[in-house]
């Protein structure tokens, strides 16, 4: 046991913000935190799997992104685009023709998080993954991504809600314990699923909202944007702000998805932070070469 005077300051990390990729929810107070378990929940082909990348590469956080609903090509290719500005069909047909330089080196220059593919990890895998992030770096992950938590393969043999809930559990723990901030994708049901109207808390599959302190859920809105129609992100549950279970607290995101941008409306050019590109740290720099 602590007194809070001493438990804050162990645990320098906890609670605070990654850095910010959209202004648009910053600005509701809706924060990706270190220590905290969040939810990023939309119907398939909605784009949470790129919502979540471009967070991974735009916060500049230093991770592991578990990518069990994505193959190794779909995701590097996917990170080029982001990184790079260029459609992914141009960068499909450099590498098909023989000229993806420019994009190797984007991909090799991008040592800030580590991917697993495994496509359907266990609890244990997933700790194990952190733990050899930890003996790798000699520090925890920043953030951990896991896409899906759907994948997720439980060795206690429980089912449906009781499945589900063990991992929301076990990441909880894992998130207080390592000071990451831990983001997992999900489902929703129902009507939910046609991935075009406002979203509510309880439309998240399996009813699984109790132990994530941030819940946001995506959805395609009726206004237009110079690339489709714009992506509404709704804030459902927000331990540290503001939220509506019922939908009625979103924001409105630009998403580019022949170029993967998902950006503010007001940053159609998705500028990539200068944290991206700064010089690796040199334990990312001599694991890298020695790979």
């Amino acid at each position: 046991m602590l007194l809070l005077s001493h438990a804050r300051r162990k645990a320098k990390a906890a609670g605070a913000p990654i850095p910010v990729v959209w202004t648009s929810l910053a600005d509701v107070t809706a924060h990706f935190r270190r220590s905290q378990v969040a939810m990023v929940a939309a119907a398939p082909g909605v784009g949470k799997s790129a919502f979540t990348l471009n967070l991974a590469i735009r916060s500049g956080c230093h991770g592991i992104y578990m990518s069990a609903d994505s193959d190794e090509v779909t995701q590097a290719i996917r990170a080029a685009a982001i990184l790079s500005g260029d459609r992914v069909e141009e960068i499909e047909d450099a590498y098909r023709s023989g000229k993806a330089d420019k994009y190797e080196k984007a991909l090799r220059d991008f040592t800030r998080v580590w991917f697993d593919f495994d496509a359907a990890p266990s609890l244990a895998q997933v700790e194990e993954e952190v733990l050899a992030y930890a003996y790798m770096y000699g520090t925890w992950p920043e953030l951990l991504v896991l896409d899906n938590l759907a994948n997720v393969f439980d060795e206690s043999g429980g089912e449906g809600f009781t499945s589900l809930e063990a991992t929301m559990s076990f990441l909880v723990d894992l998130a207080r314990k390592t000071e990451a901030a831990v983001v997992v994708l999900h489902h929703v049901v129902g009507e939910a699923e046609s991935g075009d109207q406002a979203l509510k808390l309880k439309d998240i599959r399996g009813k699984i909202t109790k132990l994530q302190t941030l819940v946001l859920g995506l959805a395609y809105t009726e206004t237009f944007t110079p690339y489709g129609r714009a992506l509404g992100v709704y804030v459902l549950k927000n331990r540290s702000g503001r939220a509506s279970a019922a939908g009625d607290l979103s924001v409105e995101l630009q998403a580019d998805l022949e170029r993967m941008l998902i950006t503010d409306p007001d940053k159609p050019g998705g500028e990539l932070p200068a944290s991206v590109w700064e010089t690796p740290r040199e334990d990312e720099r001599r694991i890298h070469e020695e790979m």
